[in-house]
């Protein structure tokens, strides 16, 4: 079974959202966006945990664009699918199927004014919850559903060695019950009473009679005889049925407790003995499905150890559990599937969701982009904002040329990304999926004779994916040729208008041609102490004879795009404008974040 659509409107920051989810979801978004709103309002419906008074909500809990005039109500529906394998959770759902898709069942959560108010409500008090299935509100949610399907949070601000130490929050309750429940009374006696033999020991040291009278004194002359409590020091309590509470998890091969613990060890501790409790719950049949809930993972955890718990936990094959994680970590995002991502966003006073779960590309492009988001790499998940480049050298010099134009991309939040190469199709799919605006910086790549440029025919299919997603026809095979048949300028100008900028010839090329770098890119080419013919060149090139673009990139090749752009980088002018077709692809994006 899997959670696959969640559904909010008007609780907090959310007006109306839609979110289709895959099994595992990784929820990604600036501070203030409303993430742990999101994780409540999943409460709001399956936390068995919840008390009635925290679900009577209160006015402040409605986005505030709503008109209580109006008598909005809060809505949270989710839907559950690819429940009809499991009997159990079929016979816990059927009822709740909905009427428009047999195989979705609903559960939803309303808080809304109540029919005996008029006017507009005034408090809190002036509104009731209901919490139903199937889309019809006479059919109430039991309390055994959400006991049976049931959400788990580690919230941000988690204690892991405070509740692995306290019996009554600790995973390891249950687990520790149902291991001594196999233990006879006769065997328990014995262990009670060796213990007791051992404490006879201990209270034989007079330094801990001592102390032990000291401390009975104490508490004695605060509490007074009626509240006196009896102190003893003990190993143990010396009843049986009691005497396995004291059992406890140690780490170092059981030289030192969990509170001498990282903060990191004792999360993966906490995690994996909630993991142990699901697993142990549903086998007791107790549960048949849990949600985990863990926020911001990477406050605890070492990058390295946030790959290798997030990489097993999001490709553990259990369909009986799936896993909610918030997170600012581009580490941690790089090992998510691209499906389970879900960006939040702030857009007009209320967040929008953008759900890569029904992302529109192929098995192998999807194998593409989760090989490039690389803990670099995928800081496009976070970013507000997109360029995508060919190379190198344009990821080196796009942020300089940017700075030249009064525009900090790091500021802005916006993201240069290198394809490394000339397939952006997935990765503009990605960007648009997620609602972020970009641009594309290509080559014109002109080919000889008769034969299209190949900037011109991937440009084409880049908006021709753009169209698909927004629910457009592809370009017909007139509307194609038409464009096919244009020139550089005519067709550049067009594709600039949705943001595809495109260049003469090459990148190195548009560089060497523009005023104020020539001098720069041949000073560059000049220090690399080529041979005569090479440098005759460049001298020829100094004195204002046409850039050859042949001999050009040959040169470059022999010192390498890399470390060319990163010495134009450095040796570049102040207030150097850049090539006409990277400004405005830079003020593309720049105008729209």
């Amino acid at each position: 079974m899997r959670l696959s659509n969640l559904s909010v409107r008007n609780f907090r920051n959310f007006q109306a959202v839609d979110v289709p989810l895959s099994r595992n979801v990784v929820l990604l978004g600036e501070n203030r966006v409303g993430k742990s709103n999101l994780l409540f309002a999943i409460r709001l419906v399956l936390d068995p945990m919840l008390s009635d008074s925290t679900r009577q909500l209160k006015l402040s809990d409605f986005w505030d664009g709503c008109d209580l005039t109006t008598a909005p109500q809060i809505e949270v529906h989710l839907d559950f699918a690819e429940f009809d394998t499991d009997d159990a959770l079929l016979a816990l759902l059927t009822d709740f199927r909905i009427a428009a898709d047999p195989e979705i069942a609903r559960l939803s959560y309303v808080f809304r004014k109540k029919p005996e108010v008029l006017g507009t409500p005034q408090s809190g008090e002036d509104f009731e919850f209901i919490v139903y299935g199937g889309g019809d509100e006479a059919r109430s949610i039991p309390n055994r559903v959400r006991r049976r399907i049931a959400i788990d949070m580690l919230d941000a601000l988690r204690d892991a060695e405070a509740q692995l130490g306290s019996w009554r929050s600790s995973p390891l309750r249950p687990l520790l019950e149902d291991a001594i429940a196999s233990v006879s009374r006769a065997d328990l006696d014995a262990v009670a009473s060796d213990l007791e033999g051992a404490t006879k020991k201990l209270e034989g040291f007079q330094s801990i009679q001592d102390l032990e009278t000291s401390l009975r004194s104490g508490i004695l002359d605060l509490a007074g005889t009626s509240q006196d409590i009896d102190a003893r020091l003990r190993f143990a309590p010396t009843d049986p049925l009691r005497l396995f509470r004291s059992i406890a998890m140690f780490i170092d091969n059981g030289k030192r407790g969990i509170a001498e613990a990282s903060l990191g060890s004792a999360n993966v501790a906490l995690i994996a003995l909630k993991l142990a409790e699901f697993a142990w719950r549903r086998a007791k049949n107790e549960r048949n499905y849990s949600l985990l809930c863990i926020e911001e993972p990477e406050a605890h955890l070492h990058p390295q150890l946030q790959r290798a718990v997030f990489d097993k936990l999001f490709n553990d094959g259990d369909t009986a559990q799936a896993l909610i994680v918030t997170s600012h970590s581009p580490t941690l995002a790089a090992v998510a599937p691209v499906r389970s991502i879900v960006q939040l966003r702030a857009v007009d006073g209320a967040t929008k969701a953008y759900s890569l779960a029904n992302l529109p590309v192929t098995a192998e492009e999807l194998e593409d982009i989760e090989r490039y988001l690389t803990a670099t790499r995928s800081e496009i998940l976070f970013s507000r904002g997109v360029l995508f480049v060919e190379g190198d050298a344009e990821e080196a010099l796009v942020p300089v040329f940017a700075d030249s134009m009064g525009s900090n991309l790091d500021r802005l939040g916006i993201a240069v990304c290198n394809v490394a190469g000339t397939n952006f199709r997935p990765y503009v799919k990605l960007a648009a999926c997620l609602g972020l605006p970009f641009s594309v910086i290509t080559d014109w790549d002109p080919l000889d004779g008769s034969k299209l440029p190949l900037g011109l025919t991937r440009v084409l299919d880049l908006i021709d994916d753009k169209r698909l997603l927004t629910g457009r026809p592809k370009f017909t095979q007139e509307e194609r040729a038409k464009w096919e048949s244009s020139d550089h300028a005519k067709f550049s100008a067009a594709a600039s208008k949705a943001g595809y900028f495109l260049n003469d010839l090459t990148f190195e090329i548009s560089v060497a041609n523009t005023a104020g770098l020539q001098t720069t890119l041949l000073d560059i080419l000049g220090e690399q102490g080529f041979g005569p013919t090479r440098s005759a060149r460049i001298a020829n090139w100094r004195s204002g004879t046409q850039v050859d673009s042949a001999h050009l990139l040959a040169m470059v090749a022999d010192i390498g795009k890399g470390r060319l752009s990163a010495k134009l980088a450095k040796k570049l002018p102040d207030g150097l404008a850049p090539p006409a077709y990277i400004s405005a692809a830079v003020q593309f994006v720049v105008d729209r974040v």
